[in-house]
């Protein structure tokens, strides 16, 4: 291979898709490379040449600019190193050279011959911005699959206890009776005593009693051989428990025979398997549930960090683990409100503890701080203030303790401001969308995601509806809702990089949780807001608002399911930063450095700031 081909490989192999591709493909890719050098205000769209085309960026700028109602604006600047997909431009289009440039073109049909065998280059060329990031979440999902708990267990080291049996010959009410005494679904049913090999046994389980045997009107002393299930199915105890879980589901049964050397060594059910997925929560849930003091329920808070880094490193969606964290911060308050009126009394008039922000929404991760308030019935009386201050105090500390820091901004049930009637609670909502300031606006971004944690809840769902008839008719509320949305903006750079930060201890470093995740969670916001939707969480309002009829002119199916897709990514990669930052025993926070993820990581990352980009300027649009 000579000089000039080995240059063009080492530069075509920096860049995603290519950067994938085995040098073998990657030689014969660069065969057919012409190389351009274009002039400052040549226009290349007019060029046929290059009809068709991915053309790669060597030197210089070009700029994508569009031209709708007679007004020219750009859309894109791509500089070196960058991909230009010249094959997709529209009528509305130009690609014009800003500053002269060294371009490589490869012609679209060259390139589908070369690599016909990976298709993930052709998509990712082919596709549109939402596309891909479709399709990345897809393969994320894969993954989380691949990655399942249940892939790392042997279905021999669930069982934890001696399968239960009966002979054929006992009754159905002995079966019954042994059942209920045990506390077991199921029994398996022996021709003869010590006669445990596989092809001997039955199964008879607290269906078939019910099924076979009550519903049918058969006497109760009917043998449980004449109602027991036959030809049973097993697996191996060294199995994968996933493969256990396929094979049930694929079968439509709910036990399986575990055998260990060809003989029976237990019993597993299909609750038993799914229990195991999310073992770790589950488990928590029930210690916190158990907790008799907070020093024990800190000694579960503190774990916390460690389950979230567990769930990653095993691939479970972002989402998902978001909603279990989140479980396991409610159910800590939950108990800390419970052993509050143990130590204080019974509240002296009926209250609601909330939850807002991202715990409201179901997104809240360890690392978190917290955000909450109190509703307080208006029967209350001025006596009966200082039992809730002390039950405020005493929960806020509590969380504090078990690692939800306290708010940084005071938002919390401890302070007077947040622990009102819910009078006061009206009269605030009704104030902060009459009267938008900036102030109200901020507060809005916190209050209009809450959720129901302990107490009285129409006390909170009172609240919400009267929020909703109100947002849904005021568009001045929601015109400065978007407009105040604009303060987080995705760092997207024109060419080719991010927009970093300048100076600091962050410098070089973009937020991930400001500059990407809170415009999706804040635009999710104004659409429910503006719909009427009731669902706090960010997916579910998007969900909803993907469900709803043609004709919304809010925002169309299409874009809220990019933006259900972008939020998944980012959550997806903010997980990753923390799990990088924990293993290098560095700070956990949300700042992330575009060198330490991969070109095409962060090719998926400016999919997802152009998804969000479109749709804020879209809403200013409207204003």
């Amino acid at each position: 291979m000579n000089s000039e081909l080995i240059e063009h490989v080492m530069f075509v192999q920096q860049i995603p898709p290519f950067d994938i591709l085995p040098k073998q493909v990657l030689q014969e890719l660069t065969k057919n490379i012409t190389i351009t050098y274009v002039t400052a205000g040549q226009v290349l769209t007019d060029n046929d040449e290059l009809q068709d085309t991915i053309l790669l960026i060597k030197k210089g700028i070009l700029v994508k600019r569009t031209c709708i109602n007679n007004e020219t604006s750009t859309i894109e600047k791509y500089g070196e190193g960058d991909l230009c997909r010249q094959l997709i431009l529209n009528n509305n289009s130009t690609l014009v050279v800003e500053e002269d440039a060294l371009v490589y073109c490869l012609k679209l049909d060259d390139i589908l011959s070369a690599v016909d065998e990976y298709p993930s280059v052709i998509q990712f060329l082919t596709a549109s911005h939402e596309t891909r990031l479709k399709q990345t979440i897809i393969s994320q999902h894969a993954t989380e699959i691949n990655a399942s708990p249940l892939n790392n267990t042997l279905i021999g080291d669930l069982i934890s206890k001696q399968a239960a049996t009966i002979l054929q010959d006992e009754t159905v009410q002995q079966a019954a009776e042994k059942m209920t005494r045990l506390g077991y679904s199921s029994l398996v049913v022996l021709k003869q005593e010590n006669s445990i090999a596989i092809e001997d046994l039955g199964i008879v389980t607290d269906r078939d009693i019910r099924v076979r045997c009550v519903a049918e009107g058969l006497p109760y002393n009917t043998k449980v051989s004449e109602i027991m299930t036959k030809d049973l199915y097993s697996i191996d105890a060294n199995s994968i428990a996933f493969d256990g879980l396929i094979m049930m589901m694929d079968k439509n049964i709910h036990h399986l025979l575990v055998t260990k050397n060809s003989q029976l060594h237990g019993v597993i059910t299909i609750t038993d398997l799914m229990h195991k997925e999310a073992q770790n929560a589950a488990h928590l849930i029930s210690v916190i549930r158990r907790a008799k003091t907070v020093d024990e329920l800190v000694k579960v808070g503190v774990m916390l960090p460690d389950v979230q880094l567990k769930m990653t490193k095993l691939g479970i969606a972002g989402l998902q683990i978001g909603k279990s964290i989140s479980a396991l911060s409610k159910a800590l308050t939950v108990r800390l409100i419970e052993l509050g009126q143990e130590e204080l009394g019974q509240a002296p008039v009926p209250f609601a503890w909330f939850s807002a922000g991202s715990l409201a929404r179901q997104e809240q991760l360890a690392y978190s701080d917290q955000d909450n308030g109190l509703i307080i019935s208006d029967k209350a009386l001025p006596e009966h203030f200082d039992w809730f201050k002390k039950l405020a105090n005493f929960v806020c500390d509590g969380l504090n303790l078990c690692g939800f820091v306290y708010c940084p901004g005071n938002v919390m049930a401890s302070n007077i401001k947040w622990r009102q009637t819910q009078k006061v609670w009206l009269d605030y909502f009704r104030a902060w969308i009459d009267t938008p300031s900036p102030q109200a606006l901020l507060n809005s971004s916190i209050f209009f995601d809450l959720s129901f944690v302990y107490g009285e809840v129409s006390l909170i769902s009172d609240i919400k509806k009267y929020v909703l008839s109100k947002t849904t008719k005021s568009t001045l509320f929601l015109a400065h809702l978007s407009k105040n949305m604009q303060a987080h903006r995705p760092p997207l750079g024109f060419i080719r990089d991010f927009v970093l930060i300048q100076s600091g201890d962050n410098k070089s470093t973009m937020d991930l949780k400001h500059n990407a995740i809170a415009p999706i969670v804040d635009l999710a916001r104004i659409y429910a807001l503006a719909l009427g939707i009731e669902e706090t969480c960010t997916i579910g309002r998007l969900q909803k608002v993907a469900e709803m009829k043609t004709g919304n002119s809010v925002v169309s199916r299409s874009s809220a399911l990019s933006l259900i897709d972008a939020f998944e990514f980012l959550v997806q990669l903010k997980l990753g930063l923390y799990l990088k930052k924990s293993l290098a025993g560095l700070p956990v926070n949300n700042y992330l450095s575009p060198g330490d993820i991969s070109r095409l990581e962060r090719t998926y990352l400016k999919d997802a700031f152009k998804v969000i980009k479109t749709l804020q300027d879209a809403r200013q649009a409207v204003l």
